[in-house]
């Protein structure tokens, strides 16, 4: 009876230390993890913000599919709307519509893989108007005296989304190259300096290019490799980014025409990976070892003190 007793003991001492471990370790992911304050107002403007997009899809079933372009994004506050500069091949005008004057888009026939490049060139905010992003959902500024300063924000999208819209289509690569004009309005300092993201970034994707060269890649987002530059800038100069992302990251080596300098590899499409807990994550591993530790101890108790 003692022996019960005791092992009984020891299952509530191990249950205690495997939570105590997953509370730490949660404690730890979360004591390293930012809060983002709410923006106001930023001295560095951005302008001119276009996007040069090549894609290779395939309709992998037995009848005609359709597919066409977004013309408004939601990533940002407020949302960016844009004009479709030049599609190649050339896009048709869809039945539905979800933008103003309508969509364009193209077809695919059973089985038919094509490539297609587009361009889009953001108006309104930020295109002739002056505007910098923004990120929903900030955190209120209730912190003082010493806050960070986070630099102009980054917004997220999945490059491989219709194919969560219509599982139908298979997208085996995404490109697209972002580029766009900051300057500094602000006249009366000498200069400003801060951090500068990539305004729009697809997830789970590789940065492939950049210009001016990216001073590091901002982990916010860890499955986004987010572009970050040091930015220092003078009253009423301005400065221009360029930067390419490809989906998905890996891919042989097999070049895919699309017209441009660029050699853009076909691949097949890969899925966003399930994630894994572990210890340093912040899920509750702990969890994990309490099962184990009652479990093991349940089967120890049946085979010996039965």
């Amino acid at each position: 009876m003692n022996i019960n007793k005791l092992c009984i003991v020891l299952i509530v001492l191990f249950t205690v230390a495997g939570i105590s471990s997953s509370w730490a370790a949660n404690t730890q992911s979360q004591d390293t993890s930012g809060a983002w304050i709410q923006e106001t107002n930023s001295t560095a403007f951005i302008t001119g913000l276009t996007v040069v997009i090549h894609i290779h899809i395939k309709n992998n079933s037995n009848h005609q599919q359709f597919f066409k372009i977004s013309q408004q994004y939601y990533g940002t506050t407020p949302a960016v709307n844009w004009t479709v500069v030049n599609t190649v091949p050339s896009a048709v005008k869809m039945i539905k519509y979800i933008n103003s004057g309508g969509d364009l888009g193209w077809e695919l026939n059973p089985g038919q893989e094509r490539t297609i490049c587009f361009t889009l060139r953001a108006k309104g905010p930020l295109g002739n108007i002056p505007a910098y992003i923004q990120q929903s959902g900030s955190t209120p500024n209730q912190f003082w005296p010493l806050i960070s300063e986070p630099g102009l924000a980054s917004s997220w999208f999945m490059p491989n989304e219709i194919e969560f819209l219509n599982p139908n289509l298979d997208l085996e690569l995404w490109q697209g190259t972002f580029s766009f004009f900051l300057t500094n309005v602000d006249k009366k300092s000498p200069r400003v300096e801060g951090i500068v993201r990539a305004p729009i970034v697809p997830i789970d994707s590789k940065l492939t290019e950049s210009s001016p060269k990216v001073d590091f890649i901002d982990n916010e987002v860890p499955w986004a490799n987010t572009a970050a530059w040091d930015v220092t800038l003078y009253p009423r100069k301005t400065k221009f980014f360029t930067y390419t992302y490809q989906w998905p990251i890996s891919s042989p080596n097999e070049p895919l025409h699309t017209g441009t300098s660029l050699n853009l590899p076909t691949t097949t499409a890969n899925k966003t990976p399930v994630s894994v807990p572990t210890k340093k994550t912040g899920v509750p591993y702990g969890l994990f070892v309490i099962g184990a530790i009652i479990i093991g101890s349940g089967v120890a108790y049946a085979k010996f003190f039965r």
